[in-house]
């Protein structure tokens, strides 16, 4: 989303599902590893 001179992403993700970051890091965060609460 545009703000200001900077443009920014959100993206959102279930626990559990992957997360994809987009460039300039371009991986996929695998949240299924994350411990639970």
């Amino acid at each position: 989303e545009p703000k200001g001179d900077v443009y920014r992403v959100l993206g959102a993700a279930k626990f559990g599902d992957p997360l994809t970051l987009p460039a300039p890091f371009d991986l996929t965060i695998d949240t299924s590893e994350f411990p639970e609460a």
